[in-house]
């Protein structure tokens, strides 16, 4: 079997005596889209910050992209260092930075050259419908465009595991089904394992790929 992207095995999680997850298993390969549902409550965002690194397990093994970033439920990696980037829904924005900063400023962070910096900045800001945008600051956008910026700094450090938390639930259909249109389109062009939770069958379908539900702590088809 060739190297996944993301490989989340016996995973179990519980908070103050309520079993949250329960052995719960996931693979992805490289490309691979999966949208996670479940009720409010269910543990779709813990699942995810379990993968980010910002939350211990009680047991559980992570790979990513081959690499052991859990065992035993203990987290191997920080977050920076394990090629996953995460867009929950409080964007983080920086907003004294402007709209081309927010991008580029994550992509010095993580080593990249200027030049190179530069260019993948103009790139993912055009793939997304931002160019024009670039001196904006945060405050100055509408919600769509603010939801495709924290899209855009985190595909542009072209991460190996793109973690997205109800991306676009606050829109409108039409501005959500637009928003997911152009994530597809910048998807097709990368690597990254996607794995996207939400409440709303809806928002899974848009996103394509497979869907499953996350429900008495394990996912299901």
């Amino acid at each position: 079997m060739s190297e996944a992207a993301l490989h989340l095995r016996d995973l179990h999680k519980s908070y103050d005596g309520r079993s949250l997850l329960q052995g719960l298993e996931l693979r992805l390969d490289s490309g691979q889209r999966v949208a996670v549902s479940g009720a409010s409550g269910a543990g779709k965002t813990t699942l995810l910050r379990v993968i980010a690194g910002l939350e211990d397990a009680d047991a559980g093994a992570l790979e990513i992209a081959g690499r052991a970033a859990m065992q035993g439920g203990r987290q191997l990696l920080p977050p920076w260092r394990r090629g996953v980037q995460v867009v929950f829904q409080d964007l983080g924005l920086w907003p004294t930075r402007s709209v081309f900063d927010n991008v580029h400023d994550a992509l010095r962070a993580q080593g990249v050259a200027r030049t190179e910096a530069q260019q993948r900045c103009q790139r993912v800001l055009e793939a997304l419908g931002l160019n024009g945008l670039e001196k904006r600051k945060p405050a100055h956008l509408s919600g769509g465009e603010g939801r495709r910026l924290a899209l855009a700094r985190a595909l542009a450090v072209e991460p190996a595991v793109l973690l997205l938390d109800e991306p676009f639930t606050s829109l409108d259909p039409d501005s959500r089904a637009d928003g997911f249109a152009l994530l597809d389109q910048v998807l097709d062009s990368t690597r990254a394992a996607v794995v996207l939770v939400t409440h709303d069958p809806v928002e899974a379908g848009l996103l394509g790929g497979d869907a499953l539900q996350l429900r008495d702590g394990g996912l299901h088809s």
